[in-house]
């Protein structure tokens, strides 16, 4: 575990992070399991999420972006989470990938356009914009939120408190939110299936930078 990591990850014995690797390990190997079992995942206890957590506790980046690689062959369509985009970024940044972190910073708001500004201790308020959990999502996340900053590092979250300022955050964060905006206020389902296809574009297009 590096130095910098400690002011905001828990500082662990070796024992514990080999409690840790063990649980890991024991993960992987249920979900390869289960793969040889069944021909396919199922994986209603969200293992493939949780293993990322796993790998940032114990502060092993690059054992999350190997994770990763594996996560994407397996999974290829699975649009993940706010919290397993926020993962993927924080590694790609301790790794010094700042191009690819930049995707998942930028992905993770698209799932969620609270968490960033929570994560920062920075005001954050209710938006008027379409919601599929019924305007319920800024609530939830405060709900969570303290988990998020257990596994979050202090140079990323330095990083990040600068570049949600940029207008290369800014930019494509405002436009999507002022989409969100617009299909909670529209009636007409022609048109709501017209935001929603941009929607999906901006976030579509995002990825395929990676």
């Amino acid at each position: 575990m590096q130095n910098e990591d400690l002011n905001t990850l828990e500082i662990m014995t070796e024992k514990q992070i080999e409690k840790i690797r063990l649980s890991i390990k024991n993960h992987r190997s249920a979900l390869t399991a289960e793969k040889r079992k069944f021909g396919g995942f199922d994986d209603n206890t969200g293992r493939r999420y949780y293993i990322s957590d796993l790998y940032l506790r114990i502060a092993d980046y690059s054992g999350v972006l190997t994770y990763k690689k594996w996560f994407d062959k397996n999974f290829p369509d699975d649009c993940g989470t706010p919290i397993l985009s926020l993962n993927w970024a924080i590694a790609f940044y301790s790794c010094g990938q700042i191009e690819n972190c930049k995707i998942y910073t930028l992905d993770t708001a698209f799932q969620n356009v609270y968490l960033h500004g929570l994560l920062l201790d920075r005001e954050v308020k209710l938006i008027d914009m379409y919601d599929p959990n019924g305007n319920e999502l800024l609530e939830r996340t405060k709900s969570w939120i303290r988990d998020c900053k257990r596994i979050v590092t202090k140079p990323y979250k330095e990083w990040l408190s600068a570049y949600i300022d940029s207008n290369e955050y800014n930019e494509p964060i405002n436009r999507f939110i002022s989409l969100l905006i617009l299909l909670a206020n529209e009636i007409d389902d022609n048109n709501r299936i017209l935001i929603l296809n941009r929607i999906r574009d901006m976030e579509q297009l995002n990825l395929r930078k990676k």
